[in-house]
């Protein structure tokens, strides 16, 4: 139990260090995730991955997820939908399509390829967010569009990542087919059966509670996590499920809700990510194998979203359709969280995982510097 000890401790320390690494606009992300590297069997091996630190990491995945759905904004997200989701479903064919191409150049592993694009795939609000917030273009018409294409962005990049999941379990097109469909019919009765669960909640008088109704809606995050893994489908897709059918209610005291999960998520992420550097166990960067893939990773990230708001038909400037670009470049938890679940599935080599964690280092630290700058001159109406 003392190595648990260590790790916990370890976490704690890194809790109560973010503070100070957003300040300085750090992806505390990926640092993390190094410094899982430099002390886990990597480096000094302080600290290693045993079933206690991997349960707890599933269930901080879950309810990591659980918080992003239960933050979901749906009045941002229909009143920017139509540009969101040309932003969000071409950076994700985009990102896809060129994250694949870049992998499977170089290791020709197709498992490892789709996991790598699924990644890529995905948006981060975590750093673009307060970074547009803080330059006061948050409420622009860019900033409306990001929200709604990083939401489009992480469905689908969740609803991917099963379907990866599903198709690498199964053998032939119609097997991958019917999983698809099973896949549907899972995420249908999940909704049906938080949707009910939230319904009996909300019209019970102990939800006036804030104690026992959290404490039912975290249980309803890891039953839901339970069922969509019993389907056949990711824990953390049942985790953000949950979430995004919960963040439809009115009931409640819903900010302060809100501000409790995404609380929870702040103190569990570290864990999470600290796991993530501690899986990773053998890395040579003097293989040109490493170099070649970490470096095409990165031009996939970059080309994947950069010029995507292109395509939007008029409303935007040049310079806000450079800041959309740019803000939609950072990957952030969703995508480290998809290839995280790669590499404990064994889909993902080390190396892809340093890949993207390098791909997260630069894309987070790009877009910090770079949307203060073009923020400078655009108006918010």
């Amino acid at each position: 139990m003392a190595p648990s000890i260590y790790w916990l401790g370890t976490g704690l320390l890194l809790v109560l260090a973010q503070d100070f690494l957003r300040r300085i606009r750090l992806p505390v992300a990926a640092l993390i995730i190094v410094l899982g590297m430099w002390l886990g069997p990597l480096g000094v091996a302080w600290l290693h991955i045993g079933r206690f630190e991997s349960v707890v990491t599933e269930a901080a995945v879950v309810l990591v997820l659980f918080a992003i759905g239960f933050q979901l904004r749906w009045g941002h997200f229909l009143a920017a939908i139509r540009p969101g989701l040309v932003v969000g479903l071409t950076g994700i064919a985009a990102s896809v399509v060129l994250g694949f191409l870049a992998s499977y150049s170089v290791t020709g592993r197709v498992d490892e390829a789709l996991y790598i694009g699924v990644a890529l795939a995905a948006t981060s609000i975590g750093l673009s967010v307060p970074v547009l917030n803080r330059a006061g273009v948050l409420a622009s018409r860019a900033g409306q569009i990001l929200l709604a294409a990083a939401i489009v962005d992480d469905i689908v990049a969740l609803y991917l990542l099963s379907s990866v999941h599903l198709s690498l379990s199964s053998d032939g097109a119609g097997q991958v087919f019917v999983a698809s469909l099973l896949s549907l019919l899972v995420l249908f009765l999940v909704c049906l059966l938080v949707r009910l669960a939230r319904w009996c909640l909300f019209h019970f008088s102990f939800s006036r509670s804030r104690l026992w109704r959290r404490m039912t809606m975290v249980l309803l995050a890891l039953l839901s996590a339970l069922a969509t893994h019993w389907g056949g489908l990711s824990l953390a897709v049942g985790g953000f499920v949950a979430g995004a059918v919960l963040s439809v209610s009115s009931h409640g005291d819903h900010a302060g809700d809100s501000d409790f999960f995404d609380r929870l998520s702040n103190w569990l992420l570290p864990l999470f990510f600290l796991s993530i550097g501690m899986q990773i166990t053998t890395l040579n960067l003097e293989d040109p194998q490493v170099l070649a893939l970490t470096s095409l990773v990165l031009l996939a990230a970059l080309a994947g979203k950069l010029f995507c708001p292109w395509l939007i038909d008029g409303g935007l400037s040049l310079r806000e359709r450079w800041l959309l670009g740019v803000s939609l470049l950072p990957r952030g938890e969703v995508g480290l969280v998809v290839a995280g679940i790669g590499l404990q599935q064994q889909h993902l080599s080390h190396h892809g995982m340093v890949a993207l964690v390098m791909m997260t280092l630069v894309t987070a630290l790009g877009a910090a510097l770079a949307i203060p700058w073009l923020a400078k001159g655009i108006r918010v109406v």
